[in-house]
């Protein structure tokens, strides 16, 4: 993207964020500046300038004494007016994470911990049937409060179920559709005042991303999508969706829905359960077995992880897979891994590492 289109860009993008009435998407919502940069050059404030050298993905971020909202322009391509828009109601997601930080959010997942989430097959099955009633067109069509609560109290039940084959690992689930999917739900209704049409496209799009099952083992980007639905689902049936930031339980508890009776899983959900946790289990295995080619020696070490990105991450065993950053701590020094890495982890142990592998060639 060249100066000018980055320049262009951003003055499209401001314009459409003036039209959008934060108060109405959450009461206390301000917009914070935000930056839209390419690897070598940012557009902030009106002004061009070198891309600062902590700037990494899309977030929010304290730059110069104040949390802003920071795009990488690289990944996002503008094809039109639509693609604005789209660019828009994202700023505004991350806009929502700064004043998450500006409100004292503590909810945050513990995203190491989720790539040791279990994949136990009656947790799949159940999560399937949660994903299923979560996605029911019928839900969205008939507009009933009466039918979203009882969907909503089914899903309450799958979600004891899951707590408690889990252990309680579900946690991060929670925090993940509290701080991630609230962020999404606060973008969509930035884009509900900016283009209706899109947003109602949007929400189709949730739904088919948790309904195809592509997300079922990628649980960080699953609760994206289901943690809107959630606030969707729940503001369709007069709950309260805006609370007190500060506070230290999950959107999901603060619901407090009754659990509803449901029928117990069926052999035939927990048979495809079973191929489907096998398959992704093959799939994670292959992986891992292309990065030992690469990475065939091991040097120990004694550091843990002090930041990552959740997105890239991949969790065998007790290796780690890592296809974009990682920073890491020994204790004397913090040094970033950048691209593709694999380490050897502390068994169970979702921070320790034990080795860093590299290629022998």
């Amino acid at each position: 993207m060249s100066v000018r289109q980055l320049q262009a860009t951003y003055q499209a993008v401001e314009d459409r964020l003036s039209r959008v009435n934060f108060e109405n998407v959450w009461p206390g919502f301000v917009p914070v500046d935000f930056a839209l940069y390419t690897q070598e050059t940012m557009y902030f404030r009106g002004e061009m300038m070198p891309t600062p050298e902590g700037f990494i993905g899309n977030t929010s971020i304290e730059y110069e004494g104040a949390f802003i909202a920071i795009w990488n322009m690289i990944y996002t391509e503008i094809t039109g007016e639509e693609s604005l828009d789209q660019l828009a109601a994202n700023l505004v997601h991350e806009m929502f994470h700064a004043f998450q930080r500006q409100q004292g959010e503590t909810r945050f997942p513990i995203d190491l911990e989720l790539l040791l989430y279990p994949h136990d097959e009656a947790l799949v099955a159940w999560t399937r049937r949660e994903l299923a009633i979560l996605t029911d067109p019928l839900i969205y069509a008939v507009g009933s409060p009466a039918k979203t609560i009882g969907a909503l109290r089914e899903i309450a039940m799958i979600r004891c179920e899951k707590t408690r084959i889990s252990g309680g690992a579900t946690i991060n689930e929670f925090r993940t559709e509290t701080v991630e999917g609230l962020a999404e739900y606060a973008g969509l209704r930035g884009l509900l005042e900016i283009n209706p049409g899109l947003a109602e496209d949007k929400v189709k799009g949730y739904r088919k991303l948790l309904s195809d099952g592509r997300y079922l083992f990628d649980i960080r980007r699953r609760c994206y999508y289901s943690g809107v639905l959630i606030a969707l689902l729940s503001q369709a049936a007069g709950l309260t969706i805006a609370h007190d930031l500060s506070t230290k339980q999950p959107f999901w508890n603060l619901l407090d829905i009754t659990a509803a009776p449901l029928e117990p899983l069926t052999t035939d959900e927990l048979s495809q359960a079973r191929l489907l946790a096998t398959a992704d289990y093959e799939r994670r295995e292959q992986l891992l077995a292309c990065f030992n080619a690469r990475f065939d020696q091991e040097r120990p070490v004694d550091a843990t992880i002090v930041g990552y990105d959740p997105m890239n991450l991949t969790r065998v065993g007790h290796y780690l897979i890592s296809t974009h950053f990682l920073m890491i701590d020994d204790g004397k020094t913090q040094k970033p891994l950048m691209g593709d890495h694999l380490l050897r982890m502390k068994e169970d142990d979702p921070r320790q590492i034990v080795a860093i592998a590299f290629g022998s060639s």
